[in-house]
């Protein structure tokens, strides 16, 4: 899945109306401290994660479009005094209480999916859930809840349950690849080395079905080895997994750049229940032990800080298969760590800020439009803005000469 475009009708001291298109690989953002890089960071990971329950109580009015093989969604997230013209389907629904401040939450989804071509819309307010197929009405019920205690996916989910099966079970194969991924920002510090130490993950299985436990909350997801393992079943008290067990994951990886010659992850078994059809599991309590080349072990939390982020942003990339969001990604990295890093986001959409040097250098464009595309100015006064096409022209002719770093281009043409 790919983010494509970004518009911030409000949000914050955001300039209404700004508006950004992405690229498919990866994006930078640049500019000066305080211009918002780390703001804009954390308004995608909202985006991305849907989940606006951390605005409950703001303002905010945002548009924005998805896209992966196969169909494309458009997203509408609104919370605003006296909210948008109501839904006539809405008169024959009990009315719910208001959100604070007398805002009026509204989500909007038109999902429209290819082969055999299908149009989805799926309207929460205050009012209640409503969904439409094909311009015809499908689905609506009361709620007693605002729409942004739940995430767009979670919304979508609900639907799915009332929909005819050919249709729900397109909708919740797409969701299965989308509402897991969660990406939430990695940070400049050592934010994500705590999560992965506080994880805890459930897993309830239906039938042949399996899915995090609580789908009215979006879960923080796992490694996909590691929900394998726990799929197979039948598990101990304790699950360890080796580093040469597991060759392509972020162990693997931590330990070869590292120098050390074995790692060994611990995940406790936390939680087992069966029942009629199905059961439930519950694990985290995530623990390392690795070897140094003398024979000597060193614990997590014996590490030093440039490993703890290596370490913590290989988790990362196990867990987000199509998405990362990184602020300071080279931070207390060696260089040949941090490109080592730059190097595993491969295929994914990234975006990415950094005041370190090395990281423009890893940007590559095919034309001009990459440019325009994969650079988010971000200048005094939150004002954000794909660098103008002509002004991407004129980059992109100076960088197909080869002779200049892209650091200093970009500061010749006034982006960085």
């Amino acid at each position: 899945m790919k983010l494509t475009r970004l518009k911030v009708h409000q949000y914050r001291a955001v300039p209404p109306g700004t508006e950004l298109v992405f690229g498919p690989s990866l994006n930078l953002f640049v500019g000066q401290n305080g211009t918002g890089r780390t703001a804009l960071l954390e308004l995608i990971s909202a985006v991305l994660i849907s989940d606006f329950s951390a605005l409950l109580h703001e303002e905010f009015s945002l548009e924005y479009g998805l896209t992966m093989p196969g169909l494309a969604l458009d997203i509408v997230a609104r919370n605003a005094a006296g909210g948008a013209p109501a839904d006539p389907a809405a008169l024959v629904l009990r009315q719910a209480p208001r959100a604070s401040r007398a805002l009026e939450p509204l989500l909007e989804a038109t999902l429209r999916l290819d082969a055999p071509a299908c149009s989805l819309r799926m309207r929460a307010t205050a009012s209640g859930l409503f969904c439409e197929v094909d311009g015809q009405s499908a689905y609506a019920r009361t709620m007693d809840w605002s729409p942004l205690d739940r995430s767009v996916w979670t919304l979508l989910f609900m639907t799915a349950q009332y929909l005819e099966r050919e249709l729900k079970d397109r909708l919740k194969e797409f969701l299965r690849r989308t509402f897991l991924l969660a990406p939430w920002r990695f940070d400049e510090s050592l934010g994500t080395f705590t999560r992965i130490g506080d994880s805890r993950f459930a897993l309830e299985m239906r039938n042949d079905e399996v899915f995090p436990l609580g789908l009215m909350a979006l879960p923080t997801w796992m490694p996909g080895w590691l929900r394998h393992h726990v799929e197979r079943g039948p598990l101990a008290d304790a699950l360890e997994f080796r580093h040469d067990e597991l060759a392509q994951s972020f162990l693997a990886k931590f330990v070869a750049l590292a120098g050390f010659t074995s790692g060994l992850l611990r995940v406790e078994v936390l939680d087992k229940r069966t029942y009629e059809n199905g059961g439930r599991v519950g694990f985290g309590q995530f623990t390392f032990l690795f070897t140094r080349p003398d024979g000597t072990s060193l614990s997590q939390e014996a590490l030093g800080y440039g490993q703890k982020r290596l370490l913590s942003f290989l988790y990362y990339l196990d867990v987000h298969e199509d998405f990362v969001i990184a602020d300071e990604l080279p931070s207390g990295l060696h260089p040949r760590w941090a490109e080592a890093c730059l190097r595993e986001l491969g295929p994914r959409q990234s975006f990415l800020t950094s005041q370190n040097p090395l990281l423009p250098e890893h940007v590559s464009f095919r034309s001009a439009e990459d440019v325009h595309t994969s650079l988010v100015a971000c200048r005094p006064g939150l004002r954000w803005e794909n660098p103008p096409r002509e002004l991407a022209g004129r980059l992109f002719a100076a960088y197909q000469q080869g002779t200049r770093p892209v650091g200093e281009l970009l500061r010749a043409h006034g982006l960085w």
